[in-house]
């Protein structure tokens, strides 16, 4: 884990606070990155499947996915 320090505007991490239905800054903040490097995540899973890029439908069939050379 990173242990850093950052300023934050007060009013900023009060609407953080009761968002995300904790008692301390530190809660705060640590939940607001989770929340969005998972949203980041999430978008990234949704383009690539968007772009063709990932194909959840490969392994449907049971076939190896395209490209792929039988083990």
């Amino acid at each position: 884990m990173a242990r850093i320090t950052v300023e934050i505007d007060e009013e900023f991490l009060a609407d953080v606070r009761t968002e995300f239905g904790v008692d301390s800054d530190e809660e705060a903040v640590r939940a607001a990155v989770v929340d969005a490097a998972k949203r980041l995540r999430r978008r990234e899973f949704s383009d690539a499947i968007k772009s063709g890029e990932l194909d959840l439908m490969d392994d449907a069939d049971g076939a190896p996915p395209k490209g792929s050379a039988a083990a």
